[in-house]
């Protein structure tokens, strides 16, 4: 006998107890605490410090100066937050399509822990192998991460799908813009970006933690 858990077509037997998971609903809860928590850090620091501009330097700037500690930190507690989330969508039942979304944030939380004890270099500095390590980390995040939700969110509804689809077009959208035409907006893109992401990982968790 079988019952439906967390996504449409996504069923596990009932050897499992009946009611909610607690154990899918911390996670959720801890990758929303986390990515939220960057989140907010990212903005807080975006409008209240005047160390980097918002608009030309990208957020990672933040972990070298004054709010160094706080920035990395909060790079820490979002990759176990993504990692977190990863874990309740692979502990879920969900399609193969679903897991194989969730493997992906897997190496996107990885990444995000990694560039909290390895920070970036501010743009025009001299390039370090700490620099480097963050760049590579950032490169693989904001990769596996898109393509980790629209996989996950391709089995949760068309909808919804088709609405993570549109913001990440818009994000890339974005940088494509200022990369192209030298806008010099290159940090305003990547908060596009950020917001989009984030967004779309906490409504994922939030989704996940309804039909624990």
């Amino acid at each position: 006998m079988v019952f439906p858990l967390a996504f449409p077509n996504a069923y596990v037997s009932t050897d499992d107890p009946p009611g909610r998971s607690w154990t899918r609903s911390a996670l959720c809860i801890l990758g929303v605490v986390g990515v939220g928590y960057l989140g907010a850090v990212i903005l807080v620091l975006s409008l209240a410090s005047n160390e980097y501009s918002p608009v030309t330097q990208v957020a990672s700037d933040y972990g070298v100066g004054t709010y160094g500690p706080e920035m990395n930190s909060a790079f820490f507690l979002a990759g176990v937050g993504v990692l977190s989330l990863a874990a309740a969508i692979l502990f879920s039942g969900g399609s193969k399509g679903q897991k194989a979304g969730a493997a992906l944030l897997v190496p996107a939380g990885l990444a995000l822990v990694v560039n909290a004890f390895f920070q970036t270099d501010i743009e025009g500095a001299a390039t370090t192998l700490h620099g480097t390590i963050h760049a590579l980390g950032g490169v693989v995040f904001f990769f596996a991460s898109p393509v980790g939700l629209l996989l996950i969110n391709r089995g949760i509804g068309k909808w919804r799908f088709a609405l993570t689809l549109l913001a990440f077009v818009v994000g890339v959208a974005f940088l494509a813009v200022d990369g192209a035409v030298s806008l010099g907006y290159g940090g305003l893109g990547e908060r596009v970006m950020i917001l989009v992401v984030f967004s779309s990982l906490i409504l994922t968790a939030v989704s996940i933690y309804k039909v624990s």
